[in-house]
């Protein structure tokens, strides 16, 4: 990881000399000498990377490495800003600035000589190769992880396991495809994250019956991370040849192995398996040699989703699931107690309790499963498994081995895919050790962290929008089987929310201690001499708090003191409650933040500490769900900052000052601000997102500059200039891709047509309305990429499906509230042909809902609630073949129970797999 810190710096360090020669005329030399030394450096970096697990030695020079590239990066971030702070234009400025030579020149010796005094330090480190065996230590082949599992972990065609669960209708379903392809070369793929039991599969796949009738010959290789094209092309000529063409094949070349390999693949019905492989580079190397004309298949696995697709874009993509509770219990069970017809059935009864307990940890992970049944078929007694279940955690990891021995530990077959990621991508993974166990991570707000300390940048100015390359290092993750998908955003498709896999966790928060890239405190410990043992000897620049809501308190007095850190971030486990902030907060020592997110925080007072304005490398900073009422002036010096958050609760008064954070890309302001207020946004070039836009605090025609905005949320009063105002902004806001728009419903302001702002935004593709209309707008004025709207107190009264079903591109329909206050809805023939997602909600007049034969055909997932005066669900809603969950919320007891199974309106919904009834009526 140290060489993508270090990558990160040469960068910067580039930028700053091409971009500002004048700022750092006179230390300009010292800048280049110490990008070089740390170019030099950094050739080394990625093996010290890969071997500093096993080496002291190795760890300790790296760490050396990375504290100096961040000291650098401090150090002349520090100076910038203090000299961009006196830039100006003019005949003032120009005496101005003759006045404070002086100071500029002694700020900028001082630059200098901290610059000279790292790159000594910096060669000092890379002296210190030779003169403490650093070099040896990382040239050791026993300290690869790579090479240490890879033996371990080699797949032989012959070892086939018997215990298959969980994996029965993926073996059919796959061994059905396989055997009715034609004669053209297919890929079928198998894909997921270590020990998901892809090869386990494959092997079954591999000799069933089906299969060995179907094909004529057949070849297994281990491809693995260290891919060799010569050794895998040799490996499957072999085993499709009689053994007396052994000797021959070893000696041909390499072009005469393909030309060989692929004339025989053409003539012949083979199936090759090429199990584990890691890079789209290896299947380069390889295809050549598979002819596209040929009976033979080839099944491949994978960890990443990225290696599948693009080896055969419409080849077959199989991904397992994890086991269910009741599939990993059955798994432990034929692990652990088969074959032990000799223990006494009370006992088997105790153990089967423990079991299904501990089965439950392993998280439906069959290697882990699988390691955990080995260990307890050794342990005969009800201690023994109850010391076991004590000790879960550990046991799984280490593989059952307490003394470190050679047995696959799950730990290090995951590391594998830590081991294998470029190096801006190993930070992101550890980024996640920030978050408690189970913790649904919102993709917007981990990305923003991510930008905000300089782990995600943009390639070339101008280029790709930074938050976009976020997204894309979180969709690498995914593919590459790492991070398990939450929610996706069904209009974008884009990752909402995310988490890890509990043993994915567990080696994030491994690598992320051997890294120390952050320390985690748990608010719990009050205690502070047990909560902050080390924090004052700190050597990582992150720290997470995890706040586990209620009436919770914590003191900042102990953090208050670190003074190395980039990031400290409260995370709440209970998402969305408040905790006590105890203690005089002051961020006078902790000038090198980058991020600061409060979220929840109740402050004494409900004010910030004037010192807030001191954090001038400041990115980004959550005051979300605070009691904060009044931010203090000194905000206005935090310019580089890039995410805001005022979502405060309660009323806020914010100085006029934002105006100076020129580098915002995402503002969030309070839902209600203080009267006082009013503020000048016009500077604000750069905006991605703003939300709760205040017209009566702000000048609307501010967003005029905001040309960037992708999504707006904007807060109106009722008179008609103000909508004329957001549709003249059309014309300006060509990015813009989602705009939601409040108006007050106290004084209940007038109904309002739309027709002209709808129809003036072409290229919306989310639209959220809390107003009151005077009709729904014909579909022609709606964006034909409308993919989700949401409505509030719109108080319709005709029926909105007459022309909402007409759009076609709508993915998701919300009738919220007072939206609709008519009695009838109907969907036609063919109406809503993309709808995947429908929400009606308290929706007090519906009495009637009509669903044609042929409506709302991609139908997956429906939310009805508090529709009190409505009797049934429509008799199509049987119809419905893709609807997946129905959630049913707020109704009566006899609307329930003729849905639930037995009553007369069940065999409307048998059909959906997953329905959920909340809070009817008793």
């Amino acid at each position: 990881m140290a060489e993508a810190i270090v990558s990160v710096t040469v960068q910067k360090l580039g930028e700053w000399l091409l971009e500002e020669p004048l700022f750092l005329f006179g230390i300009d030399d010292q800048v280049k000498q110490l990008q070089d030394e740390l170019k030099r450096l950094r050739c080394f970096l990625k093996d010290a990377d890969e071997k500093q697990s096993k080496s002291e030695r190795v760890r300790n020079w790296v760490a050396e490495i990375r504290e100096a590239a961040y000291d650098a990066e401090d150090v002349l971030e520090a100076f910038f800003l203090k000299a961009e702070s006196k830039k100006g234009k003019g005949i003032k400025m120009v005496f101005r600035r003759v006045s404070c030579v002086l100071s500029e020149a002694v700020s900028l010796h001082s630059a200098g000589s901290k610059i000279k005094e790292i790159t000594s330090r910096l060669s000092k480190i890379a002296a210190s190769m030779k003169d403490y065996g650093i070099k040896e230590a990382m040239d050791g082949e026993s300290l690869s992880l790579f090479n240490s599992l890879r033996e371990q972990r080699q797949s032989f065609p012959y070892a086939v396991e018997h215990n298959l669960v969980g994996l029965e209708q993926s073996l059919e379903k796959l061994v059905n495809d396989l055997v009715s392809g034609g004669e053209k070369l297919r890929v079928m793929s198998i894909c997921g994250m270590g020990g998901l039991g892809k090869t386990t599969l494959a092997k079954h796949v591999f000799h069933h019956c089906t299969v060995r009738r179907h094909f004529h010959r057949f070849a297994w290789v281990y491809v693995s991370q260290e891919f060799r094209r010569r050794h895998v092309w040799q490996e499957i000529l072999l085993s499709l040849s009689y053994k007396d063409e052994n000797h021959r094949i070893l000696g041909l070349r390499d072009e005469q192995l393909g030309e060989e390999l692929h004339r025989f693949l053409k003539r012949n019905k083979c199936l090759i398996v090429l199990d584990d492989m890691w890079g789209t580079d290896a299947w380069d190397g390889l295809k050549h040699v598979f002819p596209h004309e040929t009976g033979s298949n080839i099944i491949l696995t994978t960890r990443n989703k990225e290696v599948a697709l693009y080896a055969d874009p419409r080849g077959v993509l199989h991904e397992p699931k994890l086991l269910t509770h009741e599939e990993s219990w059955e798994l432990l069970e034929k692990v652990s107690l088969q074959g032990r017809e000799n223990l006494e059935p009370m006992l088997v009864k105790k153990l089967e309790e423990i079991g299904k307990q501990m089965a439950i940890r392993c998280g439906g992970l069959p290697l882990a499963i699988t390691v955990l049944g080995g260990l307890l078929a050794m342990k005969n007694t009800l201690n023994q498994w109850q010391r076991v279940q004590e000790n879960i955690k550990s046991y799984v990891s280490n593989g059952g081995s307490s003394n470190g021995s050679k047995s696959v530990m799950v730990a290090d077959v995951l590391s594998l895919s830590y081991e294998d990621l470029p190096p801006h991508l190993k930070q992101c993974f550890l980024y996640f050790a920030h978050y408690p166990e189970d913790f649904e991570v919102h993709v917007g707000t981990l990305v923003s962290y991510w930008i905000a300390e300089g782990i995600v940048m943009p390639v070339e100015a101008g280029t790709t929008v930074v938050e976009d390359i976020g997204q894309d290092y979180l969709e690498e993750l995914v593919k590459r089987s790492i991070v398990m998908v939450g929610k996706r955003d069904i209009v974008t498709s884009e990752v909402m929310t995310c988490r890890m896999h509990d043993l994915m966790r567990e080696v994030c928060l491994q690598k992320a201690e051997q890294e120390r890239f952050v320390q985690v405190v748990d608010s719990r410990q009050q205690d502070e001499a047990e909560a902050f043992p080390s924090l004052l000897t700190n050597t990582s620049r992150r720290i997470s708090v995890q706040v586990h809501g209620g009436a919770e308190e914590h003191r900042i007095e102990s953090l208050s003191q670190v003074n190395c850190i980039r990031s400290l971030v409260y995370l709440m486990k209970n998402q969305g409650s408040q905790w006590e902030l105890l203690g005089k907060v002051s961020f006078r020592k902790m000038k090198l933040l980058r991020v600061l997110d409060l979220e929840g925080a109740q402050i004494k007072e409900g004010k910030l500490p004037d010192d807030v304005g001191d954090l001038i490398h400041l990115r980004n900073f959550s005051l979300r769900l605070t009691n904060v009422k009044e931010l203090t002036s000194s905000i206005g010096n935090l310019t580089l900052m890039i995410t805001l958050d005022l979502f405060v609760k309660g009323k806020l008064y914010i100085p006029d000052v934002i105006w100076k954070l020129r580098r915002l890309r995402h503002l969030c302001m309070p839902s209600e601000l203080d009267p006082r207020t009013k503020l000048d946004l016009s500077t604000l070039r750069n905006l991605q997102q703003l939300w709760d836009f205040p017209v009566g605090q702000c000048n609307p025609r501010d967003l005029l500059v905001m040309t960037s905005l992708r999504r707006l949320s904007i807060n109106l009063s009722s008179q008609n200039t103000d909508f004329e105002v957001v549709s003249s902004l059309s014309s300006v806001l060509k990015r813009l891709r989602g705009l939601t728009i409040n108006v007050p419903c106290e004084p209940m302001p007038p109904p309002v047509d739309i027709t002209q702002l709808v129809s003036a935004f072409a290229n919306l593709s989310e639209l959220e309305l809390f107003l009151q209309l005077e009709k729904l707008p014909g579909e022609q004025s709606f964006s034909s990429d409308l993919g989700a709207l949401r409505l509030w107190q719109c108080g319709l009264v005709d029926d909105p499906f007459l022309v909402l079903e007409k759009l076609p591109n709508l993915k998701i329909l919300q009738l919220f509230e007072g939206s609709f206050v008519g009695s009838k809805l109907h969907c036609s023939v063919n109406g809503f042909p993309q709808l995947h997602s429908l929400t009606l909600s308290q929706l007090e007049n519906l009495e009637e809902w009509v669903v044609e034969d042929g409506a709302m055909a991609c139908l997956a997932s429906l939310e009805l609630k508090c529709c009190k005066r409505l009797k049934s669900v429509p008799e199509g809603i049987r119809f419905l073949k893709k609807l997946q969950e129905v959630e049913i919320g707020n109704m009566t007891k006899a609307f329930k129970d003729n849905l639930a199974s037995g009553g007369e309106d069940f065999y409307k919904i048998q059909h959906v797999p997953c329905v959920v009834f909340e809070y009817c009526e008793l």
